[in-house]
Protein backbone atom coordinates (compact mmCIF):
# COMPACT_ATOMS: atom_id res chain seq x y z
CA UNK A 1 0.00 0.00 0.00
CA UNK A 2 1.22 3.45 -0.89
CA UNK A 3 2.12 6.06 1.93
CA UNK A 4 1.25 9.99 1.09
CA UNK A 5 2.36 12.48 3.10
CA UNK A 6 0.58 15.71 3.76
CA UNK A 7 1.45 19.20 5.27
CA UNK A 8 -0.80 20.88 7.78
CA UNK A 9 -1.21 23.88 9.45
CA UNK A 10 -0.35 23.82 12.84
CA UNK A 11 -3.94 24.03 14.29
CA UNK A 12 -5.20 20.90 12.64
CA UNK A 13 -2.48 19.50 13.53
CA UNK A 14 -3.21 20.32 17.20
CA UNK A 15 -7.03 19.52 16.80
CA UNK A 16 -5.80 15.59 15.35
CA UNK A 17 -3.52 15.44 18.10
CA UNK A 18 -6.09 16.02 20.96
CA UNK A 19 -8.52 13.44 18.63
CA UNK A 20 -5.91 10.75 19.00
CA UNK A 21 -8.20 7.57 19.37
CA UNK A 22 -9.27 8.61 15.80
CA UNK A 23 -8.41 6.70 12.67
CA UNK A 24 -7.05 9.42 10.82
CA UNK A 25 -5.20 7.46 8.04
CA UNK A 26 -9.03 5.68 7.55
CA UNK A 27 -10.22 9.19 7.68
CA UNK A 28 -8.22 10.71 5.22
CA UNK A 29 -8.51 7.42 3.01
CA UNK A 30 -12.41 8.04 3.17
CA UNK A 31 -12.07 11.28 1.74
CA UNK A 32 -9.91 10.81 -1.28
CA UNK A 33 -12.31 7.95 -2.42
CA UNK A 34 -15.09 10.65 -1.93
CA UNK A 35 -13.56 13.17 -3.44
CA UNK A 36 -11.95 11.10 -6.59
CA UNK A 37 -16.14 9.63 -6.87
CA UNK A 38 -16.86 13.46 -7.58
CA UNK A 39 -14.23 14.53 -9.72
CA UNK A 40 -15.14 11.01 -11.99
CA UNK A 41 -18.62 12.30 -12.09
CA UNK A 42 -17.33 15.35 -12.90
CA UNK A 43 -15.56 14.11 -15.84
CA UNK A 44 -18.49 12.17 -17.13
CA UNK A 45 -20.97 15.29 -16.79
CA UNK A 46 -18.42 17.27 -18.98
CA UNK A 47 -18.21 14.97 -21.43
CA UNK A 48 -21.96 14.15 -21.64
CA UNK A 49 -21.71 18.10 -21.97
CA UNK A 50 -19.25 18.60 -24.64
CA UNK A 51 -21.52 18.01 -27.73
CA UNK A 52 -24.61 19.94 -26.01
CA UNK A 53 -26.27 22.57 -28.06
CA UNK A 54 -28.07 23.22 -24.92
CA UNK A 55 -27.63 26.84 -24.19
CA UNK A 56 -27.17 29.64 -21.28
CA UNK A 57 -30.46 31.17 -22.80
CA UNK A 58 -31.81 27.60 -23.33
CA UNK A 59 -32.23 26.79 -19.73
CA UNK A 60 -33.36 30.62 -18.63
CA UNK A 61 -36.46 29.83 -21.25
CA UNK A 62 -37.07 26.36 -19.25
CA UNK A 63 -36.37 27.41 -15.59
CA UNK A 64 -38.92 29.84 -16.82
CA UNK A 65 -41.81 27.67 -18.07
CA UNK A 66 -40.91 25.35 -15.28
CA UNK A 67 -41.51 27.78 -12.40
CA UNK A 68 -44.66 29.14 -14.31
CA UNK A 69 -46.07 25.25 -14.05
CA UNK A 70 -45.15 25.09 -11.11
CA UNK A 71 -46.74 28.38 -9.65
CA UNK A 72 -49.83 27.57 -11.38
CA UNK A 73 -50.03 23.86 -9.53
CA UNK A 74 -49.81 25.41 -6.09
CA UNK A 75 -52.16 28.50 -7.03
CA UNK A 76 -54.45 25.14 -7.86
CA UNK A 77 -53.81 23.95 -4.95
CA UNK A 78 -54.52 26.60 -2.75
CA UNK A 79 -50.97 26.90 -1.25
CA UNK A 80 -50.66 30.67 -3.03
Amino acid sequence: MASIMASLPDSLKSDIEHFSWVNWSEVAREAFIKKIKRLGALERFEKLLENSEFTEEDALILSKKVKEERFKQLKKQGLV
